[in-house]
């Protein structure tokens, strides 16, 4: 918040505010420095608090990882016991399928069977046996007695299991063909309906091939036994003869067995375990009600086994909604700890994955036994937190006291100095002299020694503000311009006399705003209105503005007024205002002989455009008829060597004299603004070769050597191509005609900072003719200048270098000449570089080095979209034998196919003319190979409707990607390669 200034509030003693300072900066801070010592104590213990409960925590956490995964392991040494077991009573029941029984075993063990109507052969009774069942789904003439009779023999195995495993229920073995032994004995014949089908009950699928491939023991989920065993667990093994599954052998656990094993563990802090599998509880002791709630006990009820029925499995016992979240927040998780409120308090919970199945074994601690204990530390640190508190208190308010005293003294020496002081600066305010004073206190004293000499500034300041009104008075004088001064109050508005001699009127002390209007312009008093409106809300009025004001004699006199506001009221309305009126009235009679001077000018551009337009049109029609005869009379056989050397002599000047017209008229185009360009990136040294291969004749007519210098064949440059490839004409056709037989012809091109230090490209021509004199470099570039070879025999007009350096100027670059005479000259052709940056990195990042194709090849993109263009140039740059040809337009288009013959042709966006019809146009042109299209972008509505030709055998995106344009490569390579 802002100190309030004076103005704001009634002035205050100097001992009431020494004692408001003392107690702001001194008392206050050291307060605030104490309590932040007291807060820094607190959050230091605070600190220390958390780090050591943290400490605390993870020691906590650690040693219940530890413990529940000690725990899981003995858990799954028990279960590796069970696999073990199974696994041997697998070997011994192969062992025992393959054994010989006599006859007295066969007739024992068939004895004790019986046949039911259905086809069932079963154990009925419990003789000391184990049960057996063959289902009927087997015929009686097809089920293996053999097999029966051997396995009996294994009954003393199981039951040698039996009594060294007690938590073991039962032992079975289920063969492929429908007979099932288990030990102890069961009356099969009640629990099993008839003709079931055994492989698809008891988790018999479960060890098979396809969930087994391992062919290891496999634990089941928890299920109630259908007989009224309880709930149970098994573990099975396949029986493998080879590679033929000859049976399953289980073993069969109840949960109480797993009961007794987690009560009976010895575990710290008053722990105890639970058993869960998936989203069930398996096993869990009498202590965990208390936390989870009472499981009822399940209710079991002997079942036949259903036909196409699988066992009940644990997961439908009830659960509490703690055991519920319990287990869906440690799902995803095989091992961790973590706190969790249950039904009697906060509980820390760790829990541990059982190696081989999907059981999880949790253990279960009162979170508050373990946190008791580290209350104490606490109680005792804010106990000496208070002390602290306390001593801070009775400290402060003894410094309290000793300010107060030392705060009264202090004020007494400040309020006997400072009335000395305002004694000294009424007396600077009257005018008075000052006499230099002594104080106690050096500020003061220098505030003193400031005050005397502001008294001496005062009477400086005095005598030149008269020696500067009295300058201004000779510069007003002497320049014939006014001030002016208007109180908005009063109305009154105050002019310098020579404001009065500008309108010839009569000198007066002021006059009102109304005056003034009065003898304005009408045209001109708007504008002023309006501006005053705004300096009235808020504006400053410090434009300049060009006012007529009528003089005496009653013409208009042009004064330009100019000026603000000083001052304003507390509403921010305007008080006083002041300002210049500059007579301006020669500068006007100045600017109108400009205008008139521009308007003649211009009528005369518009005149020399109308004639030169009227004179070509006029001069065409008979040249054009000359040319047409000339060229018929060339054709005549009749015709003497005499007569066809006068025919062609008159054609040869028809055709100069064309071109003279042609170049006459541009130069019109270019100095009347009339000439369009259309300047885009290209790559010079891609654009070059091309342009530079319509001379070659020309070359080899003249004896001529032409050497090319593309090393910097990445130089791109912002340029029209039609007006650069005018421009590459012209300087070659003079590097042509001014050189020597057996001479030489130079191309290169590069970049570099011009004449102004602006970085650009450049394109030299270069040559070892005759050159030019250096003196007349100046002449050079002029129109219709031929530097003194008019009668030199070799033809030309002297237009080309005027119109091509134009051309370059209006592509914001230049062009540059060097020459010694005799010995040759250098054109450059300066142009803007284009950046191309973001499309190089594109091609750079996807392709290590250039591609190659194994014919030239020329691509026609046709796209108003210039990325589009941009984009295939660049990669065409880095891809032999293919060169890149742009077009925006339909017609354009249409032109460049009669002369390139293009083998793609890449249909982008064409505003002026449909893709089938000026595909269909393109098509009907002659041309030397096949011709293939792809389309960019997505495709017109009616275009999708009507299908697009077979010719387009591809699209790609707008720009085209990499890979866009190396599966385009793969097509031509292909069809390149079909061709030959």
């Amino acid at each position: 918040m802002l100190k309030p200034s004076s103005s704001d509030a009634s002035p205050r003693p100097t001992r009431r505010w020494v004692w408001h300072e003392l107690l702001r900066h001194a008392l206050v801070p050291l307060l605030v420095l104490e309590v932040a010592l007291l807060g820094c104590y607190l959050v230091l213990h605070w600190l220390v608090s958390g780090q050591q409960e943290a400490a605390r925590n993870e020691l906590i956490n650690t040693q219940m990882e530890q413990l529940v995964q000690y725990e899981a392991e003995h858990v799954n040494l028990v279960v590796n016991d069970w696999r073990t077991e199974a696994h041997q009573l697998a070997r011994g029941t192969l062992r025992y399928l393959d054994s010989s029984v006599d006859a007295a075993q066969r007739e024992r063990e068939l004895k004790r069977h019986k046949r039911s109507k259905d086809g069932t052969l079963y154990a009925p009774d419990n003789d000391g046996g184990a049960g057996s069942y063959y289902s009927s789904l087997v015929p009686s003439y097809l089920q293996d007695h053999d097999k029966v009779v051997r396995l009996a023999t294994m009954d003393f195995l199981m039951d040698d299991m039996l009594e060294t495993r007690p938590e073991l229920r039962q032992i079975w073995f289920s063969s492929y063909d429908g007979y099932f032994r288990v030990e102890p004995w069961n009356d099969t014949h009640t629990n099993f309906t008839p003709g079931v089908d055994l492989t698809s009950y008891g988790f018999y699928y479960l060890a098979d091939d396809r969930n087994n491939p391992r062919r290891g023991a496999v634990v089941t989920p928890a299920y109630q036994d259908p007989v009224g065993s309880g709930w149970l667990v098994s573990t099975l093994m396949p029986v493998h003869r080879g590679d033929f599954l000859e049976g399953v052998v289980g073993l069969d656990v109840t949960l109480d067995a797993l009961v007794e094993r987690l009560e009976s563990a010895d575990l710290p802090w008053g722990a105890y375990l639970v058993l869960v599998s998936g989203d069930g509880v398996l096993a869990m002791p009498r202590s965990g009600e208390q936390d989870f709630g009472a499981y009822p006990a399940p209710r079991i009820e002997p079942l036949p086994l259903p036909r196409d029925r699988f066992l009940d499995t644990a997961h439908d016992q009830g659960r509490s909604p703690q055991m519920a979240h319990l287990l869906r927040s440690i799902s995803d998780q095989p091992q961790g700890v973590q706190r969790m409120p249950l039904l009697s308090g906060e509980r820390l919970v760790g829990w541990h994955s059982v190696a081989g199945t999907d059981w999880q074994l949790l253990a279960v601690v009162d979170a508050q036994q373990i946190d008791s204990g580290t209350d104490v530390w606490n109680v005792r640190f804010n106990q000496l937190g208070y002390v602290m508190l306390v001593g801070l208190i009775v400290f402060f308010l003894a410094l309290l006291v000793m300010m107060r005293w030392r705060a009264e003294a202090m004020a007494a020496t400040l309020s006997e100095s400072l009335a000395r002081l305002s004694e000294m600066a009424l007396r600077i305010g009257r005018g008075q002299p000052v006499v230099r004073e002594r104080f106690l206190l050096e500020e003061l004293d220098q505030a003193g020694e400031s005050l005397r000499e502001a008294a001496l500034r005062r009477d400086q300041i005095e005598l030149e503000r008269a020696e500067g009104a009295r300058h201004v008075e000779m510069v007003m004088a002497a320049s014939g311009d006014a001030t002016w001064r208007y109180d908005f109050e009063r109305d009154d508005l105050y002019f310098h006399e020579n404001f009065f001699l500008m309108l010839g009127l009569p000198m007066r002390g002021s006059m009102h705003l109304a005056d003034l209007d009065a003898m304005t312009h009408p045209e001109d008093l708007a504008g002023l209105l309006e501006a005053r409106w705004r300096v009235m809300h808020g504006d400053s009025w410090a434009e300049a503005r060009d006012v007529r004001y009528r003089h005496a004699q009653g013409h208009w006199v042009w004064v330009q007024v100019r000026g603000q506001v000083t001052r304003r009221d507390s509403d921010g309305r305007p008080l006083r205002g002041t300002g210049l009126a500059l007579d301006i009235q020669r500068h006007k009679q100045s600017l109108q002989l400009l205008e008139a001077a521009r308007d003649s000018a211009t009528e005369a551009s518009q005149s020399k455009s109308r004639f030169f337009s009227s004179f070509s049109h006029e001069i065409r029609t008979p040249l054009n008829a000359i040319m047409g005869f000339t060229d018929l009379l060339s054709e005549e056989s009749a015709l003497t060597r005499e007569q066809r050397r006068y025919v062609e002599e008159a054609s040869h000047a028809a055709e100069q004299l064309s071109a003279l017209i042609e170049d006459v008229l541009q130069m019109s185009s270019l100095e009347a603004g009339e000439l369009p360009l259309d300047c885009q990136p290209m790559s010079v040294g891609q654009h070059l070769p091309r342009v530079i291969g319509q001379y070659q004749s020309r070359l080899m007519q003249a004896g001529l050597v032409l050497t090319l210098a593309l090393e910097e064949s990445t130089t791109w440059l912002n340029a029209d191509r039609r007006r650069l490839d005018q421009i590459m004409g012209n300087l070659m056709g003079n590097a042509i005609k001014y050189n020597r037989t057996g001479g030489w012809i130079r191309i290169a091109i590069g970049q570099g900072p011009n004449a102004d230090g602006r970085e650009m490209g450049w394109v030299e021509v270069a040559d070892g003719g005759f050159g030019f004199d250096p003196m007349q470099s100046d002449q050079l570039f002029q129109p219709f200048s031929r530097l003194g070879r008019e009668d030199s025999g070799i033809e030309g007009t002297g237009l080309g270098l005027a119109l091509s350096r134009e051309l370059a100027r209006r592509m914001d670059g230049d062009i540059t000449a060097e020459s010694v005479l005799g010995d040759g000259a250098c054109f450059r052709v300066w142009l803007p570089l284009a950046d191309v940056s973001a499309h190089e990195h594109i091609v750079q990042a996807a392709w290590s080095a250039d591609r190659v194709l194994p014919v030239p090849c020329r691509w026609l993109v046709i796209s108003t979209r210039s990325e589009d263009r941009l984009r295939l140039e660049v990669i065409g740059s880095h891809i032999d034998n293919l060169e890149i040809i742009a077009a925006g337009s339909a017609a354009q288009a249409l032109r460049l196919v009669r002369d390139i013959s293009p083998c793609l042709v890449l249909f982008g966006h064409v505003p002026d003319m449909s893709v089938l019809a000026l595909f269909a146009e393109i098509q009907r042109m002659p041309r030397d190979q096949p011709l293939w299209a792809v389309r960019l972008g997505p495709r017109d509505i009616g275009e999708e409707q009507l299908g697009l030709p077979k010719a387009f055998f591809d699209t790609g995106e707008s720009p085209p990607t990499i890979p866009d344009i190396e599966r385009w490569l793969d097509w031509l390579v292909r069809n390149f390669q079909a061709q030959r």
